[in-house]
């Protein structure tokens, strides 16, 4: 019995360890992590009848509001909120949480001389209360979203440590793009809840990538009845984001990635090819008017991305002439230039592009307007992204880092190769003077759903306040706290879990193409190999949906989110499972064919275990089909329900071949053989 005991106290041991509860400053979950914090004497008791006093109006009256929901949805407080005054010139923006009336003076000399940097804060605890200074509403707001995740994240029953946070971000604009555009096309609701999550992280701005999910007025045919963003819809996500402090930067696809506009007739004449638009005819200028007039007066940002990468069989078409005159990059430079005039002298924007395609034109680089706004991208886990940026910061271009979160085209987003990416890419931009990070999301295959992206998201964030500075595993022990309120860090150790998924042997890095893929008998070594690989997997996944039922079931707030991490995970495991199953039936197959009298009873097993992986099947397109609905509009989700029906189809021409192998088995009559009830095995390695 001792021994036992001693066996837990070690576990338990280990536990705290990993979640650092040895009372120091760096074991605070907050994220992104302060520049400094100090921690002091005493606690502050949070008192039933609390006050919280604002002297904000817009972001700062948002973020206390939040403040106060967060201390009534956890049962710590019922709050009163009222307006205050600015306590003098340097402390003009100030926030306060007490259980009675605290006066301004104690505010003053508690908080003392502000920080000056841009959106910084200073936030201080005390046992008597806790205030946020700032020389700017968004530095406040930034400050109250630090008091909130405190009181979500490190509240030790009715209790805050007392200490003192300075903090400031290092990069001037943060934030993230969602894919609403190759399918999934997200809904209003969804849009602002990602712009309160964006808030929580101290991000600053929200874009989108947009083709041609937009329902234009002028030109009806491009966008998708069921599934557009509507102008009406993009004015109010606007005027939502004003009060979280994020401002909403538009898109617009301008040159490539053109085929779904130029798909339909009445724009045939504008095809260069049919994923590009003709820079050589005018008429592509005005449909391009046409879409800006439609987005861009909606927008109170002054930046707006073009996007223009990828523009692969430019000059094979209608402007093969002027290519061979001036060179691909001479028209692409010109493009540019036309784009840039329209948006900035009749919308007053400034632009962003992609800036692949100009660094394969260095020479054409001075032709680009110096205003431009360049975007450096580039997905891989790379050592240094020096290269890819240095060009634009050695030629005067203010830039953005723009890494990705890894999540297109597979079951989950491949955790580790984003991780790195992220973390790389910042530091050597703001290294090279970056004016900000813009951390992507795409739904290449149109399969993606969105929520299983804000590991990703969150670390993007979280390297672009502290210019990557935050050890990885210190952000994974924090992060589910943040996001969801949980005790322990069990969806941190469900990513670092999850991560090793992808490199496995024979799941293809877990793209969505592993999933459709089906394991019906061709092997790719032998058996034993096979079974090898299914049960790594299980060893990696099973613990993991362990961790992230744990962390939903202790969730405070945003549990629904995790259904998405948790669902992949399903995918992953069902993939081994049927490795095994499938397996399994081929073996009792087998048997039927050897054993005579007892061939049905081997038979029936067999259907079994392919009607049991069917019905896994569907349940997983039912699932999938849910989650689709709480992010997205109907459009595209046929999509993927069609590659669902066509794999449920393969299940039931074995299962059929099978009850015909049944009958044949009760009848006395000779089975088919493997191969032809769809149950055969090909071991390619022992060719």
């Amino acid at each position: 019995m001792a021994f036992n005991r001693t066996i837990l106290s070690l576990v338990l041991l280990c536990a705290f360890a990993r979640l650092g509860l040895c009372g120091s400053a760096s074991d605070l979950r907050l994220v992104p992590f302060p520049k400094q914090v100090v921690l002091t004497k005493g606690v502050l008791k949070i008192n039933p009848q609390t006050q919280i006093a604002t002297s904000g109006m817009s972001e700062a009256t948002r973020a206390g509001l939040d403040l106060k929901q967060e201390l009534e949805r956890d049962g710590l407080a019922t709050c009163n909120f009222f307006y205050l005054g600015a306590v003098d010139e340097e402390h003009k923006w100030v926030l306060s949480m007490s259980a009675g009336h605290v006066n301004s003076a104690q505010f003053k000399s508690a908080l003392g001389t502000l920080p000056a940097q841009n959106e910084s804060y200073k936030l201080v605890i005390t046992p008597k209360f806790a205030a946020v200074g700032a020389r700017t509403e968004a530095g406040l707001a930034w400050g109250a979203r630090t008091l909130l995740q405190l009181v979500r994240a490190n509240a030790t029953g009715h209790t805050l440590p007392c200490m003192t946070i300075v903090d400031y971000p290092s990069l001037r604009y943060r934030g993230y793009q969602d894919d609403i555009t190759r399918g999934p096309n997200p809904t209003l609701n969804t849009l602002e809840r990602e712009v309160r999550m964006d808030s929580l992280l101290k991000m600053n701005f929200f874009t989108f990538y947009l083709e041609h999910q937009y329902a234009f007025k002028k030109h009806p045919v491009i966008g998708p009845k069921d599934g557009s963003l509507k102008p009406e819809e993009l004015k109010k996500l606007v005027a939502y984001s004003k009060d979280y402090g994020v401002e909403i930067v538009g898109g617009q696809q301008s040159f490539g990635h053109f085929y779904h506009i130029l798909k339909h007739p009445e724009f045939a004449d504008l095809r260069e090819t049919e994923h590009i638009l003709d820079p050589t005819n005018e008429k592509s200028y005005q449909l391009l008017d046409d879409m800006y007039s439609e987005q861009a007066p909606l927008l109170e940002s002054k930046l707006f991305n073009i996007s223009c990468d990828e523009t692969y069989g430019l000059g094979k078409g209608p402007s093969k002439a002027l290519v061979e005159k001036i060179g691909l990059g001479g028209v692409y430079a010109g493009h540019i230039k036309r784009v840039h005039d329209i948006l900035k002298d009749k919308y007053g924007k400034r632009i962003m592009m992609w800036g692949d395609i100009i660094l394969q034109h260095p020479e054409n680089l001075k032709d680009i307007p110096k205003d431009t706004i360049m975007l450096s991208w580039g997905y891989h886990p790379a050592e240094s992204f020096e290269s890819v940026i240095t060009p634009f910061a050695n030629s005067g271009y203010e830039f953005f880092v723009c890494p990705g979160v890894n999540c297109w085209s597979r079951i989950l987003p491949d955790f580790n190769a984003a991780v790195i990416n992220i973390h790389n890419y910042v530091r050597d931009g703001a290294k090279l003077g970056a004016l900000g990070m813009l951390n992507t999301t795409w739904d290449d295959d149109g399969e993606n759903l969105f929520h299983y992206n804000w590991h990703g998201i969150a670390w993007g964030a979280e390297c672009a306040w502290s210019a990557s500075a935050t050890p990885i595993e210190d952000f994974n022990r924090r992060i589910g706290a943040v996001l969801f309120g949980e005790k322990g860090d069990h969806f941190g150790q469900a990513i670092e879990l999850l991560g090793k998924a992808e490199s496995l042997p024979g799941y293809g890095r877990m793209g969505d193409g592993r999933f459709w893929q089906g394991d019906f008998g061709d092997l790719p070594m032998d058996k034993k190999s096979a079974l090898d690989q299914a049960n790594a997997l299980l060893q990696v996944v099973e613990p993991a949906l362990m961790h992230l039922r744990a962390a939903q079931k202790d969730a405070k707030t945003n549990g629904d989110i995790l259904d998405y991490f948790i669902f992949g995970a399903d995918r992953m495991k069902l993939i081994a499972d049927r490795q095994i199953g499938y397996l399994d039936a081929a073996d009792d197959y087998e048997q039927a064919a050897a054993n005579g009298g007892n061939a049905e009873a081997s038979v029936q097993k067999a259907i079994k275990i392919v009607k049991s992986l069917r019905d896994r099947l569907v349940a997983t397109k039912w699932q999938y089909r849910r989650l689709w609905f709480r992010e997205n509009r109907p459009y595209a989700l046929d999509w993927v329900m069609g590659r669902y029906d066509k794999y449920i189809g393969e299940y039931d021409k074995r299962i059929a071949k099978l009850q015909d192998a049944l009958t044949a088995a009760r009848e006395g009559r000779a089975l088919p053989s493997a191969q032809d009830v769809g149950l055969g095995i090909v071991e390619k390695g022992k060719g």
